[in-house]
């Protein structure tokens, strides 16, 4: 009798140890999975020089999407590099990421009590593994002095597309950002027949991290599987020249 129970108890253990394996190994699975649904953007900034107090905020854009993310008060900024990823889908309804996509990240670097730009930093390049991460250095900032002549409550960005070399392109998404503020529309190019595509958008001067001044980056990307080859996405920059007429940038 106690020979019956005690292999039952084993049988028991050994269902439950197969169980919890098993249940292992479907987490595994999952994550594995879910990891190849992905790329990440991993901005790597360094600052140097900064005994005080900053806060930091990152814009990354990737394979047709942007986001942003600011921190809470770094007290030691220069002590080493603060890295800060950003995940993306590889795949959706406009373009699936590729070797050689390009992508963006901006960081800019704001007074710890006001929350305003003190400098910034970009790093424009290309995926080298859209299924995995991307590291984006964020170093060599730089400074925007104000301006007080201009009284103009927005800027305007005009972004082209020339298409001279895609006749058959379906459906775009244009992305646009402008001092950690970023607008995206998507585009449906079926009449343009290889004509450049000419796409408007309107910023507000006013952002959470101070003015948008003369001097100012902007970043444009244009995203679409139909743009391939070489590339998915392509992304440009430029500086802002004038608030009293667009400022124009090629995005490819």
């Amino acid at each position: 009798m106690f020979s019956d129970l005690a292999l039952s108890s084993s049988l028991r253990l050994m269902v439950c140890i197969s169980l919890v394996l098993a249940s292992f190994a479907m987490l595994a699975v999952k994550q594995i999975a879910f990891a190849g649904d992905e790329l990440t953007v991993e901005s790597k900034t360094s600052v140097q020089n900064l005994n005080h107090p900053i806060k930091l905020k990152v814009i990354a854009s990737a394979n047709g999407d942007t986001k942003a993310k600011k921190t809470s008060s770094i007290s030691e900024p220069s002590s080493g590099p603060i890295d800060i990823p950003f995940q993306f889908k590889n795949k959706n309804d406009i373009v699936s990421a590729g070797h050689n996509d390009e992508y963006f990240a901006c960081g800019y670097i704001l007074d710890a009590k006001t929350g305003l730009m003190i400098s910034y930093a970009c790093n424009e390049g290309d995926l080298q593994n859209p299924n995995g991460i991307n590291s984006a250095p964020l170093s060599s900032f730089l400074t925007v002095p104000d301006g007080q002549t201009s009284k103009s409550k927005d800027v305007n960005l005009k972004i082209l597309v020339p298409l001279y070399d895609r006749l058959n392109v379906h459906e775009i998404k244009v992305v646009a950002m402008i001092k950690g503020e970023f607008q995206s529309k998507i585009i449906n190019a079926e009449g343009a027949n290889g004509k450049t595509i000419s796409v408007m958008f309107n910023f507000d001067r006013n952002t959470d991290i101070g003015k948008i001044q003369v001097g100012d980056e902007f970043f444009a990307c244009v995203s679409g599987d139909e743009l391939n080859p070489p590339e998915g996405t392509e992304c440009e920059k430029r500086h802002v020249k004038s608030f009293d007429e667009p400022n124009v940038l090629a995005a490819r």
